[in-house]
């Protein structure tokens, strides 16, 4: 004899379904929104879903997709980079230097990479040996490394012919495809390879969820988040590389406009502010879904001002999915 239907039962049944749309909204809302939002450019203007259209939007979802891998992995642990931005133009300043003085171009893209795993490692210290919180350590690397930058670029831009080599990191093709968004792809599954297929990788998320749990258990916390905050400024050190590419010239500051859609993708993409949750892939989604709005912004022709509008509502709603997940 089946159960006879109660008004609690029928309770029950709603507020189950109510837990669930929260949290398929929580984790893939950003998504729907973003399906309609290209729905909606699909039918406003007939741009948009040109094939020279959707590579623009992706190359230029790698310009802050790259960075983002390393935030990824600095927010899976529970801690916070927001330097990112000040050494993208530091290490693009540097390797342009080398560059334009003469040395070979891929020393120039890996002494880029280097510096901003240099910076990398001098926040993982502040944070592990002197104990001094990230957000507050990556806030003052912030405006150290602007400052040293510009004191080292005197405050102006460098560029020359010797750059064009390195050119192709952002402006060259393969086939059908740009270099850019060919390395976002490869970057983006390696760090999915590391993240799900490697002890490190779970020993970040175990670090993340619970530091002092994952130190009774005998994991070397202190060297796990080294290693990421040293990731979090190579991936910076190398996106800055990219953006010289892009723009065929280096500036201590090109990476000052960074900090908002690095973050807002990483969060976006489902990254718990509090740690120990997120996948990588998403933040590649939210990324390329960042990269549609600005796109698909410019083609509406809506003015810069009230671009800047949206961005701070898209940083508002990502950090509400973030509370709705928890």
């Amino acid at each position: 004899m089946s159960a006879a239907w109660t008004p609690a039962g029928a309770e029950t049944l709603r507020e189950t379904s109510r837990t669930r749309l929260l949290e398929f909204l929580s984790e893939y809302g950003f998504l729907v929104f973003f399906a309609l939002w290209a729905a909606f450019l699909a039918l406003a203007t007939d741009k948009f879903l040109t094939p020279n259209n959707v590579l623009l939007l992706l190359r230029q979802a790698a310009i802050f997709g790259i960075p983002a891998i390393g935030a990824t992995f600095v927010l899976i642990l529970g801690e916070l980079d927001i330097s990112f931005g000040s050494t993208i133009g530091f290490a693009g300043a540097i390797g342009a230097t080398l560059i334009v003085g003469g040395a070979d171009p891929l020393v120039g893209i890996l002494a880029g990479t280097a510096v901003g795993l240099l910076i990398g490692l001098a926040n993982g210290i502040l944070v592990t040996v002197v104990r001094i919180p990230s957000v507050v350590a990556t806030l003052g690397m912030l405006g150290i490394v602007l400052g040293v930058g510009l004191v080292y670029t005197g405050g102006k831009s460098i560029f020359g012919p010797e750059l064009t080599p390195i050119l192709f990191l952002a402006q060259g093709w393969v086939g059908p495809l740009p270099v850019p968004v060919i390395i976002l792809f490869i970057a983006y599954a390696i760090a999915w390879l590391v993240l799900t297929q490697t002890r490190f990788g779970m020993h970040v998320y175990l670090v993340g969820d619970n530091a002092e749990a994952a130190y009774r258990a005998g994991i070397s916390v202190g060297w796990i988040k080294l290693a990421v905050f040293a990731l979090a400024g190579a991936t910076a050190g190398f996106g800055g590389m990219v953006l010289v590419a892009r723009v065929s010239q280096a500036q201590a500051s090109l990476g000052s406009e960074a900090l908002f859609p690095v973050l807002t993708a990483v969060i976006l993409g489902g990254v718990g502010l509090q740690g120990g949750r997120g996948r990588v892939e998403n933040t590649l989604l939210a990324a390329i879904f960042l990269a549609a709005i600005f796109n698909g912004l410019i083609l509406l022709g809506v003015p810069t001002n009230m671009q800047r509008v949206v961005e701070g509502g898209i940083l508002v709603a990502a950090v509400s999915l973030d509370r709705l997940r928890r």
